[in-house]
């Protein structure tokens, strides 16, 4: 494989299950896939065996900078899926990456205007030969929007800790990872996401004093944790400077109340005053996300408007209040949300860290 703006590698032809026929055959979907790729694609798809490193590559290029293909909103049971034209054995073709959260590793699927296997010489096992143009990145904004836990903090791992901590304290079974990820990505505070917990408030005790040992109980645990335990991502810091350098203005929008979250940058080296134009905590607005609110006041305080700034976050929430904002959303598979839940939401590109940020713009 090379690393020119031009990516070539080889490829084995491997017999797929038969299903992506019926799925190209879809009126929209061939539609928006003759659209995006130039060319009338022929029903069904190549299966081509590559190796590892390859399919990372190809995989990272689809969810951050491939052309998207949105299904309607009467066929929303369907995936969004990605598209990056390439050309195989000179032929105008098409990588198409379904954005569900179990999928190949080394397997890349290929739509063409032809059945590749009508072509003589090519069966299972034929070695065929893919040149992949490097999409173009996105033009640098003048302002980033940051979610701050999951996102540029370490932290979603360690909140889920310190609820079954405090669960077992207050002799409740706690929630599986999966009902705490679901919460915390629809941008439920934490009240909301205990309440949200089947059978989690104990019998005894009533109203406000029930609440308040109950809160008592995780702000104890959380007091002796966090400082201790949260870190921020690698690559964070690396990212913030650079971004500073240039000149890009930076904000934070967070659904925390605790504005002392910013100590983990003092603590990196980093003076989150100098960095931060704005940080836009839970206490600053009214709504909060997935309402655009908080995303609109970061704004306002960044003067910037909607074309030229990013908004960058862990969550589906985070998705939503930036799109309905007017923003290029990206989502990072740190926290809360998967590929699947993030592309539902509209994220314009996709990334495995926040730390990729500055590889998707010119």
């Amino acid at each position: 494989m090379s690393n020119t703006d031009e990516i070539k590698f080889r490829g084995r032809v491997l017999s797929g299950r038969g299903e992506a026929k019926g799925f190209m055959e879809i009126d929209w979907v061939r539609k928006q896939c003759g659209s995006a790729a130039g060319f009338d694609p022929h029903p069904g798809t190549l299966n081509l065996k590559v190796d590892e490193q390859t399919f990372g590559v190809v995989r990272r290029l689809a969810m951050s900078r491939g052309k998207r293909i949105i299904p309607p909103l009467e066929a929303a049971n369907f995936c969004e899926a990605r598209l990056l034209p390439l050309r195989v054995n000179g032929l105008n073709a098409a990588i198409i990456y379904p954005m569900v959260n179990e999928y190949y590793s080394d397997i890349i699927e290929i739509i063409a205007p032809v059945l590749f296997k009508d072509t003589p010489g090519v069966h299972d096992g034929t070695i065929l030969e893919a040149s992949l143009k490097t999409p173009q990145k996105m033009s640098r904004p003048a302002a980033v929007i940051f979610d701050l836990d999951g996102t540029l903090i370490d932290s979603v791992d360690l909140y889920y800790s310190i609820l079954c901590e405090g669960c077992l304290r207050l002799d409740v079974n706690p929630p599986t990872q999966e009902i705490f990820l679901d919460f915390m990505g629809k941008g439920l505070g934490f009240w909301e996401g205990w309440a949200a917990i089947k059978g989690a408030v104990p019998p005894e005790g009533n109203g406000e004093e029930l609440k308040k040992d109950i809160m008592a109980v995780f702000e104890d645990i959380w007091q002796h944790r966090y400082d201790h335990e949260v870190t921020l991502f690698p690559g964070v810091e690396e990212m913030l400077l650079n971004f500073h350098k240039q000149g890009i203005r930076i904000g934070v929008v967070t659904s925390s109340f605790y504005i002392n979250k910013m100590d983990v940058f003092r603590k990196a080296g980093l003076d989150p005053e100098e960095l931060f134009a704005t940080v836009i905590t839970r206490n600053d607005t009214l709504q909060k996300k997935p309402h655009p609110e908080p995303i609109y006041r970061c704004m306002e305080q960044l003067a910037v408007s909607a074309p030229e700034c990013f908004c960058v976050g862990d969550s589906p929430c985070d998705i939503v209040a930036g799109n309905d904002a007017g923003l290029f959303t990206v989502g990072v598979l740190s926290g809360t949300g998967t590929v699947q839940s993030l592309a539902k939401e509209g994220a314009g590109a996709i990334l495995d860290s926040v730390a990729g940020l500055g590889e998707i713009m010119e």
